[in-house]
């Protein structure tokens, strides 16, 4: 049997070594992009970027089957024909797509973009490129003025990091409330309280210009103000990026086991960044971060295993994978996909700990030095509480 993998991030290698562990008699091939060798993204902004790693340092290791650095360009999901950058193409028996997502970007509407990312002065820190672009310029200038845009998770700890470092950061953020949406709002309150004394904030504020000079950038916000840095990094999610036929932003809708919603029985699977899930009495939900992608990869590869008969049933996919960051001498710590839930109860304030609920179930956990009432709460994740009598 083969199995072509397409990405070779958390995702898809994580699926691959769970193929190779099964002792199943499987052929797999795990693509990667052309001239790309697969690395941990979540050290593109912790290590690379601020200068304590070498990209050489963030090569995963290997999978244990054949890599093949050549970029899926398109695939034929009926006969599972893949059509790769070089001009070949391959047949598989089933295919994983894990191919990641690609960062959102500022608005094209908003003048001046296109010269600031020319110029470099303007970049998202997605990639290896975006960390070297990064630590480049601020090997040139220190200590650094850095415009961080977003308030979210990589943002937050982004904005730590180059503090450590020495740098003099100013967050952007578009809402009054950074954070607040995924990780509610004790949770996102207790972030910016963080932030507050460690940098300037304009809180609240939307990008409607940028201009470019010789040695520094300004971002012109709404209702007047400017920020003036040496670099402006755009920290605002993702989006799915996928092989053509799903090649728009839409990502690629999934059953809860992984399988090709439109095509169940046709031994296509999806996972990681560019999966897009479907959680009981809620809407569609992504959920794009490591240890997540991870989890998604081994579950892919089991549905598969199921599927052809050399496992059992893995049962549905439930986002319960734990996240964390650093920030400013304190750790984030969560569990699960908060964005799932419609309410959230106080769990404990010393250490903050606040659990996410879709109607009576907890679906996720966010809090702040609370790693530890995290792991005791995790076992109730997805489970309805029982009916006292």
């Amino acid at each position: 049997m083969k199995v072509g993998i397409i990405g070779a991030g958390a995702a898809g290698t994580s699926a691959a070594k769970t193929l190779q562990a099964s002792r199943v008699d499987i052929e797999v091939d795990l693509f990667t992009r052309s001239g790309e060798q697969p690395y941990n993204r979540t050290l593109v902004n912790k290590g690379v970027a601020i200068g304590l790693l070498e990209p050489v340092q963030t090569a995963l290791p290997a999978a244990g089957v054949e890599t093949i650095a050549d970029t899926v360009r398109g695939i034929d999901p009926r006969s599972r024909d893949v059509h790769l950058d070089s001009g070949q193409s391959r047949t598989y028996d089933a295919l994983i797509i894990a191919s990641g997502s690609r960062p959102w970007t500022l608005d094209e509407t908003i003048l001046g973009r296109d010269q600031a990312l020319s110029a470099g002065r303007l970049t998202a820190l997605h990639s290896i490129a975006d960390a070297i672009r990064v630590r480049d310029l601020l090997a040139t200038t220190h200590p650094a003025r850095v415009l961080m845009l977003g308030g979210g998770l990589v943002a937050s700890e982004t904005a730590s990091l180059l503090t450590d470092a020495g740098h003099d950061v100013a967050l952007i953020t578009r809402s009054l409330l950074p954070g607040a949406r995924a990780l509610g709002e004790e949770t996102a309150r207790s972030l910016l309280n963080l932030h507050l004394p460690q940098h300037a904030a304009y809180l609240g504020r939307t990008p409607t210009a940028i201009r470019t000079h010789a040695d520094r950038i300004t971002v012109v916000l709404d209702d007047g103000p400017r920020a003036e840095g040496d670099l402006a990094i755009v920290a605002h999610g993702t989006v799915p990026t996928a092989p053509a036929p799903w090649s728009g932003p839409e990502g690629i809708a999934v059953d809860s086991r992984m399988r090709l919603m439109v095509a169940p029985r046709q031994r296509i699977y999806a996972a990681g960044g560019v999966a897009v899930h479907h959680y009981p009495r809620h809407g569609s939900y992504r959920v794009d971060h490591w240890d997540d992608s991870v989890a998604q990869g081994i579950h892919a590869a089991r549905t598969l295993l199921h599927d052809v008969g050399q496992a059992d049933d893995p049962g549905i996919y439930l986002p319960s994978s734990a996240f964390s960051a650093r920030i400013h001498g304190h750790t984030l710590t969560g569990v699960g996909h908060p964005a799932l839930g419609t309410s959230t109860r106080l769990v404990s304030t010393d250490p903050l700990l606040t659990a996410h609920y879709l109607g009576d179930i907890p679906v996720a956990l966010t809090g702040i030095d609370a790693a530890s009432l995290v792991r005791d709460w995790i076992p109730r994740l997805h489970q309805r509480a029982p009916i006292r009598s």
